[in-house]
């Protein structure tokens, strides 16, 4: 009895304790607030004065704008080109009914989705990947009418989801971080327009960015980068920022007018 007993004991001390429960990581979503400017009122962010040098004396040179108050840090981020190509139904419903804006950005599926804001302050979620941008488009249109019933939509990433291009163009984006944590862009699009904007981004949980308190995030980004813009008034240049995708339009117009 005495050496059954011990037997269980030792069989209790040496087997391997059971692994711990593994937690599913939660699904995160891409939160984006951004207001856009009309241009830098400066050539660059990261050399606002410069000295020139000749063989007797060197001359420093600042530019007419006063940096007052002056960037706390500025980190230059690399210089992108990017090839955009927007898509959507013919009658536009995925942007003017979904607030969505789909896109394959360097190849890659993208997709933006109006959280508020407008064209010039606006608030997004971010979506990437052929699988999500799908799931988007199929909440959005869901099934359409044909004949005598309706077809479930079912199309994939290798038709562009069936959707007609709406816009293609280049983009060279100039970038820096500011202050460690606001982007600065200026973007260059090949068809002769130029637009900036100021980004915040966090990462939250997709049921987190669906709820309440996703809007009230948001609602603090658009405030601190409306303080960030208000604080360096000096960097951008005053009128009506107008968006690339509404320049690029307003360019196709004027062609297809006759250059009126």
């Amino acid at each position: 009895m005495a050496l059954r007993a011990t037997r269980t004991l030792l069989m209790r001390v040496t087997q391997p304790p059971s692994p711990a429960r593994q937690t599913k990581p939660r699904p995160t979503t891409i939160l984006e607030v951004e207001r856009k400017f009309r241009r830098l009122a400066v050539p660059t962010l990261t050399d606002i004065c410069t000295t020139t040098t000749t063989k007797n004396h060197s001359n420093r040179y600042c530019y007419k704008y006063n940096p007052n108050p002056n960037f706390r840090s500025v980190v230059p981020l690399p210089t992108r080109t990017i090839h955009d190509i927007y898509y959507d139904t013919p009658d536009h419903t995925l942007c003017t009914s979904g607030g969505a804006w789909i896109r394959r950005r360097n190849g890659e599926w993208q997709a933006k989705l109006k959280r508020g804001g407008d064209f010039v302050n606006s608030r997004f979620e971010e979506l990437r990947g052929a699988r999500e941008i799908g799931n988007c488009i199929r909440s959005i249109l869901g099934g359409v009418s044909s004949g005598g019933g309706v077809v479930v939509f079912q199309h994939e990433g290798e038709n562009n989801f069936g959707l007609e291009k709406l816009a293609e163009f280049v983009t060279t984006r100039e970038a820096w971080l500011v202050d460690g944590e606001f982007k600065v862009v200026r973007d260059r699009m090949d068809f002769g327009h130029e637009v900036g904007e100021v980004e915040l981004q966090v990462e939250v949980p997709i049921d987190e960015a669906e709820k309440e308190r996703g809007a009230v995030m948001m609602e603090e980004m658009d405030r601190r980068i409306e303080g960030f813009m208000k604080r360096y008034a000096w960097v951008w240049e005053t009128g009506e920022a107008v968006g690339k995708l509404t320049a690029y339009f307003e360019m196709m117009m004027r062609e297809k007018n006759g250059g009126v």
